[in-house]
């Protein structure tokens, strides 16, 4: 696009874009809707690509292929190639080794353009590890990219034989489809649509088709749309959230808005705007910021240490924008001005491809065999440390009490003295894959996922016997089925798995980024149903301490909320059942269990937790509630905790997989002392 054709106002407008993506991640009150930036890049490549495809058909009557992905080549490959290079060597440098072969891995999705793909089949998964990907960004990449696997190809076939118009009604045809699928695909699986390209296209669909108009707004109606684009990009901001399933008709918001904007012209207010000369300056750099920012925004708050997170996310984002500037000025123009010899000169800038390919799955190849080599080192160095050194007695899974169960606290304990020693991470620790070590993979046609208002048919124990219990929860609750699979095989009882993820068996608020709170209740109202249907002998419940709960809500405080909860659910389940029983939850932890252990120079004390947390709080509300009624209350948190602190490791055993959920291999060890607490089921 020439200089005289070029708007400012599009750079001022690239410049909103990314300032609202990084606001968002950098966690900006107000700001939460941010993500919709996104979608304004989204209709801006559309019109921009289709607008210098639309005026070469005009000059040339025809399409280049090869000069298309000459340019993108140019404008993209280089900077994206860089980051990806540079967050590889600082992960090695700083990061545990499971972050690290996950983000050799992200990396090399990246550049092949599938992060979408990718992220998506994690994505649908809800027990995946919390930290996000430095790579996770890319995504939006790979939309753009698998767009223009097909939109210059459409161009080359159609333009020539059908012209703009013929152009323009497959362009419409498209942007109808990918939209009804969208509403469609978000309703199935938000998560899985989110990152989806066909999900996507009618926003670049629609930037495409401002483009094949060809038009600009004049005098009033430029104003009102003008205006009007602003507030809806503004609304969008405001009024998403996590929460919000998107893209499907909502993400229409910001797109027209975004298409209103550009459709205003040059000469509206808004325009001029936008073409302030600081905005264009952000919006010259703003691929740049895209790309660097979110690799600040995850990796550089841990990496500071100052003890404020506003602080930390502060100098994360202006140390992004520094990086960003010099990455353009250094990276981005000289290839877009060809002054790097070979490949920035005509068709030989397609070299770039294979190259950044090369260049990105070798740096990716070299991280996991250097994670690999980091924990063959550190299990040969903690050996030699557990061969000089004395293990306590305590940390024998052998050791019993008198009425058979394994001393748990005594491990515990000993795990402790352990740490304050100085202890190293064992070998047979480091090499274990935790998350392999989840109660879903034994149990994971049991359960309600999000997006199910029923759980599966699933029987347990021993599964012709003729009594039953039933265990009645969310994830909190289905951690626990290994424990009682076994016990009800010894003890000739059937179990019957009541539970759905993310959702309290007892009627609070949750206000959850991946459930909306009907969706729990339709839940809750199947599984009192099917209780009574069920009739069981006994009904063993629990849940993650007030997750997600608001702290007010009918004029009540969390905890009262709770309680009530708690009170009145028992009192429903001792009219079903002979027995019922509370568990009590287990604290949470402040730090990714296989990160911790993984981490450069990790000790067991470097992973130590107390046992401080919302769940450990809500205990004491939930056994006051209890004791109003005729059931039993189990404290769990002597499964995890002794003497205010909690060890992940316990002799060669991890007890927590994730920041909240036990080991299934902890809760069968656990198991027998659980079975003593519980006393007679049936």
């Amino acid at each position: 696009m020439s200089a005289k054709q070029w708007r400012t106002d599009v750079q001022g407008l690239r410049a909103v874009a990314v300032g609202l993506v990084v606001a968002a991640h950098a966690g900006v009150p107000f700001t939460d809707g941010g993500f919709v930036g996104v979608d304004v890049f989204f209709v801006l490549s559309g019109f921009l690509i289709t607008t210098l495809l639309l005026r070469e058909a005009d000059k040339t009557g025809t399409v280049s292929i090869s000069q298309f992905y000459a340019r993108r080549a140019r404008r993209i490959l280089p900077a994206a190639t860089l980051v990806i290079l540079v967050v590889l060597a600082y992960a090695v440098w700083q990061l545990p080794t499971t972050r690290l072969t996950d983000a050799a891995g992200d990396g090399t999705w990246a550049a092949f353009f599938l992060a979408n793909v990718h992220f998506a089949a994690e994505g649908v998964q809800y027990f995946q590890p919390s930290e996000p990907s430095p790579f996770q960004h890319y995504w939006s990449l790979s939309v753009e990219e698998q767009f223009y696997l097909v939109w210059p190809v459409l161009a080359l076939l159609l333009l020539p034989r059908l012209g703009r118009k013929g152009f323009t009604i497959v362009a419409a045809s498209i942007a109808v489809a990918s939209l009804a699928w969208s509403v469609y695909a978000t309703g199935e699986n938000p998560t899985s649509a989110y990152f989806s390209t066909p999900a996507r296209a009618y926003e670049l669909a629609a930037g495409a088709l401002l483009a094949c108009w060809g038009g600009r707004l004049k005098g009033a109606a430029s104003v009102v749309a003008g205006l009007g684009g602003i507030a809806a990009i503004l609304v969008a901001t405001l009024a998403f959230s996590d929460a919000t399933p998107f893209p499907g008709w909502q993400a229409l918001v910001p797109t027209l808005g975004t298409v209103a904007l550009l459709a205003s012209g040059a000469n509206a207010p808004t325009a001029r705007l936008l073409s302030a000369a600081p905005l264009r300056y952000v919006g010259d750099i703003s691929y740049s910021l895209y790309l660097w920012h979110w690799p600040f925004v995850v990796l550089l708050p841990d990496a500071l240490h100052l003890g404020n997170g506003a602080l930390e996310m502060s100098v994360a984002v202006a140390a992004a924008v520094v990086v960003s500037a010099l990455s353009h000025r250094f990276v981005e123009l000289p290839f877009q001005r060809k002054q790097v010899p070979v490949f920035s000169h005509g068709l030989r800038s397609l070299v770039l491809w294979p190259l950044a390919l090369v260049l990105a799955v070798g740096s990716g190849w070299m991280t996991t065999s250097f994670a690999a080599y980091a924990e063959k080192e550190r299990a040969a160095q903690a050996e030699k440390w557990f061969e000089t050194n004395d293990v306590p007695d305590g940390a024998d899974e052998g050791a019993i009490d008198d009425d058979g169960a394994p001393r748990v606290q005594r491990e515990l304990r000993s795990a402790l003295e352990m740490a304050d020693k100085g202890a190293p991470i064992p070998g047979a620790v480091i090499d274990k894959e935790l998350s392999a070590d989840r109660w879903q993979k034994s149990y994971g046609d049991c359960y309600a996922n999000y997006g199910e208002t029923r759980s599966p048919k699933c029987v347990l124990g021993e599964e012709s016997a003729k009594k039953t219990v039933a265990v009645v929860g969310d994830s909190h609750a289905g951690m626990w089925l290994s424990a009682f699979d076994e016990l009800g095989k010894d003890g000739d009882f059937r179990v019957v798995p009541v539970v759905k993820v993310g959702c309290a068996p007892y009627p609070v608020q949750h206000r959850g980024k991946k459930m909306t709170q009907a969706e729990c209740d339709e839940f809750r109202t199947w599984s009192s149903d099917r209780l009574e249907r069920l009739a069981p002998d006994a009904i063993v419940s629990t849940a993650r301490g007030q997750l997600f709960m608001p702290k007010e809500h009918d004029g009540m405080d969390r905890d009262e909320q709770w309680s009530q909860a708690v009170r009145d659910t028992v009192k429903d389940y001792e009219e079903i059942a002979r027995k019922v029983v509370v568990l009590g939850d287990v604290t949470s932890v402040d730090q990714n269990p296989a990160d911790c252990l993984s981490a450069p120079e990790a000790l067991q004390r470097s992973c130590l937790s107390d046992d401080e947390s919302r769940e450990s709080s809500s205990n004491e509300v939930t056994e006051k509630a209890v004791k109003d009624t005729s059931a039993t209350y189990v404290d769990t948190q002597r499964f995890v905790c002794v003497e205010d602190r909690c060890p992940l490791v316990v002799g060669d055993q991890v007890t927590y997989y994730d920041d909240s959920h036990l080991t299934e291999s902890w809760v069968r060890h656990v198991t027998p002392r659980l079975e003593a607490m519980l006393g007679p089921l049936v």
